[in-house]
C-alpha cells in the first residue's frame, strides 16, 4: 500500500514558487517562473508508484504556460518564449468509461502524439523538487517532439501553511496512463490551438467522476495570454449569442456556487469568475449532475461570449473566450440530452457550429492544425442527436428528429465545407439525411410492429464513407441544397473525391414545380416547348457544372444520384445539359437519398442467391378501392390488362393476377419467388398522411384494397426489383428523411430497385416505358438502370415527347 507523503488543508491550496527548466528532445529551452500548486487532496506516493487522484500542476510566468495533473487527465500550455510551434497544447482527457456522452472519448489527446507522462516530487519542509517527462511519438505528416522534460525547484510561498506529513523522505510520482490513441472522430478533438502562443483552455472535462474532490481547472482559458498576436487575427470579433450561452440566471448575480473542488465548507465562488464556474459544472456533468450543471454552464457561456463581444478585447483574449465556449459544447450539449430537451440540444449545436465559424475567423493566423482541430471537433457534434434518435422507438418519431436537425447539419456542412474539408462535409450532410430510413434497412426486413424496436443504424464517418464509395463501385454525384446555395460532390469509382461550389441555386424549386405542373399535361406545342425550358435549366443548374471528366465515359455506366431535399422531386434523367442532350442518352441514373443507404441494399442484393428470372404481376385490380375524400372513382386498366401478355412473355417464367386475383394475398400466395414484382394499377399519395399513401389492390377477402405504405413496412415484398406503374409512386412528403411515402416503404420491405413516377401518367405512356424496360431487363446481362435508360432512349429517339417518358425514375441500388 502505498503511504502518501502529506495532505493540504481541507479547502487550501499549497503554492510552490518554483523556476521551470525545460528540455525539449535534450535541448534547453528558456527557463520560466512559476508556481506548482498542491490541492487540498494531494496525495504523492512512493517515488516510481503511481495513483489515481493526486492532482498537481505548475502555472508558469503569469499564467502563460502550465503543467496540469488532475486525476485522469494531464495538460501542457507553453509560455511566449516556446515559440514557432516548438511545443503544441497538450492535453489527456479522462479514461474512455468516465465519459457520459454519446461518443466515445480519447483516453489520451496531447493532440495526437502524447504517449505517456510522469511527474515526481520530493517535498523537504518548505523546499520542492521534481521533474515533469512527456512522451510522444511523431506521427506521419507531423513532425513533434519526442520528449518534453522540465525540472522544477522551489519553496513553499509564506503564506501558504505546510502541508501535514504522514510519511518523512518520500517522493511521489504520478503517471499518466499509457498506450492511449486518440480515435480521430471523438469529442476529445475539441481541443484548443496547437499555436503555442494562442491561449488554451484545458477545461474542467480533466475530472473523472470517482474523484469529485479533484481540484478543478481554474485557469483554463483565463489566464493572461501571452504577448504575441497571430497574424491577421481581427481585434475582437463579436461571440454568436444563442444557446451556447443561453438565456439564464444573471452571469454576474445571484446565488454563489460552491467552489470548483466540489468539497463541502470550500470558498464560495463568485459568480464572475466564469473559468471556475465552467470547471465545477462540468465537473457535475462527469457526475452526472446534469441538472445543477446545466445553469452553471450557460451562465459561463455569457461571461464568455461577453468577453469575446468587448469592443477593446485583445485578439488573443477572444480566441481564448471563443475556445472555451467551444470546449464547453459537449458538456452542455449532454446535460439537454440526458434532461429530455431536444429543442435545447439542438440550439446548442448550433450554436456550437456558429462558434467555430467565428473562432475560425479569429484564429486565422493560428496555422492550419488549429483549423483541423476545430474541424475535429466539429465532427463528433452529430454523435449527440444520433444518441437522441437513439432513444425514440417510433419511426415517425424519428423521422421527425431527422426533420428537426437540419438546420444545425445545414450549418454543420457548409462550415465544414467553406474550411475546404469536402470529405467531412460529405459525412455531416449524410449524418442529416435519411437517418430513419437507414434504421429501416439495418432491420433486414424483419417484421416491425408499429416500426419501433430498431436499433439505430450507424452513421457514416471518413472512414467507412471511402469503404462505402469503394464497395459500390460506381460514380456518385451528391447534393446538398440550403436556401440558395448548391454544394456538389462527385466521387469517382477509385475513392477520389470532387467538390464543387458553393453554386446558387436560385430558381431550382420554381423550375421542379413547374416541372411537376407541365409534365402530366404537355400536350400542345406551347406546353412541351415550355416543358423543355424547364428541363434546360434544371439541366444548367444541376448537371453543367459537373465536368465531363469525372463522369464515365461509357454511356451504359450507371451514375448514382444521392439527391436531397426537394431534387427528390427532379427527372434526373430527362434534364437537358449543355450539348442538348437528355442525360438519359449521356449515362443511366439510379436515385437515392444518402449514401448510407447502399451497404444495406448491397447485403441484401448479396445475402443469398439471386432469384431465377420470373415475373410476379398484379394488374387491372377489381374491384377497386373508393378514392380517399370522395374523389372521382378509379377507372379500369383493361387496356394494359390486355397488353400485358407481351411483357409476360418476356420472362421465362410469369405469374399475371387480374381482376379480383390482384389482390394483396398475391404478395404471399405466389409460386417461386420473383426476380421482378410489377403493380399496374392506381396509387394515391398524400403528402400531408404519407404513411396511409397507398397502391390501389383488389378489395377482396376482408381487404379494403389499399396497400398503404404503413402496411407495407410489415410486409415481405417478394423480387429484387419493384415496378410502381402508377400516378405519383416516387411522390410524398419530402423532408431530412428523403421521400416519406410508398418509395421508401417499398424500398425497406425487400426489393433493392424500384421504378417509380413522379407525376400523373397517361395509360399507354406508362405500358411503353414499361414493355421497354422488362424487355431489356429479361433479356439478361442489363441492370435495372440501364434497362430503363435504354427503354427511355429509345421513347426518345421515336420521337415521344420528354412528358410521355420523364415521369419514370429509378430509385435504389439500379
Amino acid at each position: 500500500m502505498v503511504t502518501p507523503y502529506g495532505t493540504g488543508p481541507a479547502g487550501h491550496e499549497v503554492s510552490y514558487a518554483v523556476l521551470i527548466r525545460p528540455e525539449l528532445d535534450g535541448t534547453a529551452l528558456p527557463e520560466l517562473p512559476g508556481t506548482l500548486v498542491l490541492g487540498e487532496v494531494f496525495a504523492l506516493a512512493a517515488e516510481g508508484e503511481a495513483r489515481p487522484g493526486a492532482p498537481f500542476w505548475i502555472v508558469a510566468g503569469a499564467g502563460d504556460g502550465e503543467v496540469r495533473y488532475t486525476p485522469g487527465a494531464v495538460g501542457v500550455r507553453v509560455g511566449p518564449e516556446h515559440r514557432d510551434g516548438v511545443l503544441p497544447h497538450w492535453m489527456m482527457w479522462p479514461e474512455a468509461g468516465a465519459w457520459p456522452g454519446p461518443d466515445p472519448v480519447p483516453r489520451l489527446l496531447l493532440p495526437r502524439e502524447a504517449d505517456a507522462g510522469t511527474a515526481e516530487f520530493r517535498l523537504h519542509g518548505d523546499s520542492v523538487t521534481g521533474t515533469v517527462r512527456l512522451w510522444a511519438n511523431p506521427r506521419a505528416g507531423w513532425p513533434r517532439p519526442r520528449r518534453y522534460t522540465a525540472t522544477v525547484t522551489g519553496s513553499r510561498t509564506p503564506s501558504d501553511p505546510a502541508p501535514t506529513t504522514a510519511a518523512s523522505g518520500t517522493a511521489g510520482a504520478d503517471t499518466a496512463p499509457s498506450n492511449r490513441t486518440a480515435p480521430s472522430d471523438t469529442a476529445g478533438t475539441d481541443t484548443t490551438p496547437s499555436d503555442p502562443a494562442a491561449p488554451s483552455d484545458t477545461a474542467g472535462t480533466d475530472t473523472t467522476p470517482s474523484d469529485p474532490a479533484a481540484p478543478s481547472d481554474t485557469a483554463g482559458a483565463d489566464t493572461t495570454p501571452s504577448n504575441r498576436t497571430a497574424p491577421g487575427a481581427p481585434a475582437g470579433p463579436v461571440a454568436p449569442a444563442g444557446p451556447v450561452a443561453p438565456a439564464g440566471p444573471s452571469p454576474t448575480t445571484g446565488p454563489a456556487v460552491t467552489g470548483g473542488t466540489g468539497v463541502p465548507g470550500a470558498s464560495p465562488v463568485p459568480t464572475d469568475d466564469r473559468a471556475e464556474l465552467r470547471s465545477l459544472a462540468q465537473s457535475l456533468v462527469l457526475e452526472r449532475r446534469y441538472a445543477e450543471a446545466r445553469p452553471l454552464l450557460a451562465r459561463a457561456a455569457a461571461l464568455y461570449a461577453a468577453s469575446a463581444s468587448r469592443p477593446d478585447a485583445w485578439s488573443g483574449m477572444v480566441v481564448s473566450d471563443l475556445t472555451s465556449l467551444v470546449f464547453m459544447t459537449p458538456y452542455q450539449a449532454l446535460c439537454a440530452l440526458e434532461l429530455g430537451d431536444y429543442e435545447g440540444l439542438l440550439d446548442c449545436l448550433l450554436a456550437a457550429v456558429e462558434v467555430r465559424r467565428v473562432l475560425t475567423a479569429a484564429a486565422r493566423g493560428y496555422g492550419p492544425e488549429y483549423a483541423e482541430e476545430l474541424r475535429a471537433g466539429a465532427r463528433v457534434l452529430p454523435g449527440f442527436v444520433e444518441a437522441w434518435r437513439s432513444r425514440l422507438a417510433e419511426d415517425t418519431a424519428r423521422i421527425d428528429a431527422v426533420d428537426a436537425s437540419r438546420p444545425f447539419y445545414a450549418s454543420l456542412t457548409r462550415y465544414l465545407f467553406d474550411q475546404g474539408a469536402h470529405e467531412d462535409a460529405v459525412v455531416a450532410s449524410e449524418a442529416g439525411r435519411a437517418r430513419a430510413f437507414a434504421d429501416l434497412l439495418g432491420a433486414s426486413g424483419a417484421r416491425w410492429p408499429s416500426r419501433a424496436g430498431a436499433s439505430a443504424a450507424p452513421r457514416l464517418t471518413r472512414a467507412t464513407l471511402r469503404s462505402v464509395l469503394a464497395d459500390h463501385g460506381r460514380t456518385v454525384v451528391e447534393y446538398a441544397v440550403h436556401g440558395d446555395l448548391l454544394l456538389i460532390w462527385v466521387a469517382r469509382p477509385d475513392g477520389t473525391l470532387h467538390a464543387l461550389g458553393p453554386l446558387s441555386a436560385a430558381g431550382l424549386g420554381a423550375l421542379t414545380a413547374r416541372y411537376l405542373a407541365l409534365a402530366p399535361g404537355a400536350v400542345d406545342d406551347r406546353s412541351v416547348r415550355e416543358l423543355d425550358e424547364v428541363l434546360r435549366g434544371l439541366g444548367a443548374l444541376l448537371w453543367d457544372p459537373v465536368p465531363v471528366s469525372l463522369l464515365p465515359s461509357s454511356p451504359d455506366e450507371t451514375v448514382t444520384v444521392v439527391a436531397h431535399g426537394d431534387l427528390l422531386r427532379v427527372p434526373f434523367p430527362a434534364l437537358r445539359t449543355a450539348d442538348g442532350r437528355h442525360l438519359v442518352e449521356r449515362h443511366p441514373v439510379a436515385l437515392l437519398p444518402a449514401l448510407a443507404l447502399l451497404p444495406a441494399l448491397h447485403a441484401r442484393r448479396t445475402s443469398g442467391p439471386p432469384p431465377s428470372p420470373g415475373l410476379l404481376a398484379l394488374v387491372d385490380p377489381e374491384p377497386l378501392p373508393d378514392p380517399p375524400g370522395g374523389g372521382s372513382a378509379f377507372g379500369p386498366l383493361s387496356w394494359t390488362r390486355r397488353r400485358f401478355p407481351a411483357i409476360a412473355d418476356l420472362y421465362p417464367r410469369a405469374e399475371v393476377r387480374s381482376g379480383a386475383a390482384a389482390a394483396v394475398t398475391a404478395l404471399d400466395g405466389h409460386g417461386p419467388t420473383p426476380s421482378v414484382v410489377h403493380f399496374g394499377t392506381h396509387a394515391v399519395v398524400l403528402d400531408d398522411a404519407a404513411l396511409d399513401s397507398f397502391v390501389a389492390l383488389a378489395a377482396t377477402g376482408g381487404h379494403d384494397g389499399r396497400l398503404r405504405a404503413r402496411d407495407v413496412l410489415d410486409l415481405r415484398v417478394p423480387g429484387d426489383v419493384a415496378v410502381l406503374s402508377a400516378c405519383r409512386t416516387g411522390a410524398g412528403r419530402v423532408g431530412a428523411d428523403g421521400v416519406t411515402g410508398l418509395s421508401r416503404s417499398f424500398l425497406a420491405a425487400g426489393p433493392t430497385t424500384l421504378v417509380l413516377t413522379l407525376c400523373e401518367v397517361e395509360e399507354t405512356a406508362g405500358f411503353e416505358v414499361s414493355y421497354g424496360f422488362h424487355r431489356h431487363l429479361a433479356a439478361g446481362g442489363c441492370p435495372p438502370a440501364l434497362a430503363l435508360c435504354r427503354a427511355q432512349r429509345e421513347l426518345a429517339a421515336e420521337g415521344h415527347r420528354p412528358h410521355e417518358w420523364s415521369p419514370f425514375l429509378l430509385y435504389g441500388l439500379g
